[in-house]
């Protein structure tokens, strides 16, 4: 009874597409590019994830493992310290403290001249509050400072700005400022501060060289006042 109903399956043939200069051509690899660079901006933009030219300033704490096994409830009360001495400092050159992470600081600012300013005068008040402690007792930080599209996401910060300040803090000589060629160049070299040329450094996960200084604050005996310093 049911032989009628058993038909033979007989695949249908495949659709011809017309040739030609049409929608149905297949997507070109550069086309599809395109296509996919409009999208991620389009939900980038949805999202608030859009880059903002900024100044990033990266400080980091010499030797703290050391300073804390040597000193643990110490240590923390003097790093807490040394945040209250930041924040005057950034109320005057107009910076944000975005993030910290233990004995790190990461800081951002709209104008790069005040970017440069903040930094070297936290390490001018850093060492003038260092002579009151032994040599194995001082704290240090590294600074880095870069600019560069900065984009926020909640309480992270991401972008090349960001990534290069974090790996020219990472060669700072202690109690300097070491700065990229895109910062000397835009206010760095104005402020008539003693620097070193480090030259061309090759920065972990950066694609290409970057040329960078060192920027040191003026020796203490000259300026009294640590508010006149910039």
């Amino acid at each position: 009874m049911l032989r009628r109903f058993l038909v033979p399956y007989q695949p249908k043939p495949a659709p011809a597409f017309p040739s030609g200069n049409t929608r149905s051509d297949p997507i070109r690899p550069a086309q599809s590019g395109r296509w996919l660079d409009v999208l991620t901006n389009r939900v980038a933009r949805e999202n608030g994830y859009v880059g903002r030219l900024m100044a990033a300033v990266y400080a980091d704490m010499v030797g703290y493992s050391r300073l804390f096994r040597l000193d643990d409830v110490g240590t923390v009360a003097r790093l807490r310290n040394m945040r209250r001495l930041i924040a005057p400092a950034l109320r005057r050159h107009r910076g944000r403290l975005v993030q910290t992470a233990g004995d790190a600081l990461l800081m951002t600012f709209d104008s790069i001249s005040e970017a440069v300013k903040c930094a070297v005068t936290v390490q001018y008040q850093l060492a003038i509050e260092n002579e009151g402690w032994p040599d194995d007792r001082r704290m240090w930080l590294r600074v880095g400072v870069d600019m560069g599209d900065v984009i926020a996401d909640g309480r992270d910060f991401h972008g090349d700005g960001v990534i290069v300040a974090v790996r020219l803090q990472e060669l700072c000589p202690p109690g300097g400022v070491c700065i990229s060629r895109a910062v000397h160049d835009r206010g760095g070299d104005r402020l008539g501060l003693p620097f070193e040329a480090m030259g061309a450094v090759t920065l972990k996960n950066i694609a290409h060289p970057v040329e960078a200084f060192v920027l040191w604050p003026p020796p203490a005996e000259k300026i009294g006042n640590p508010r006149l310093l910039l």
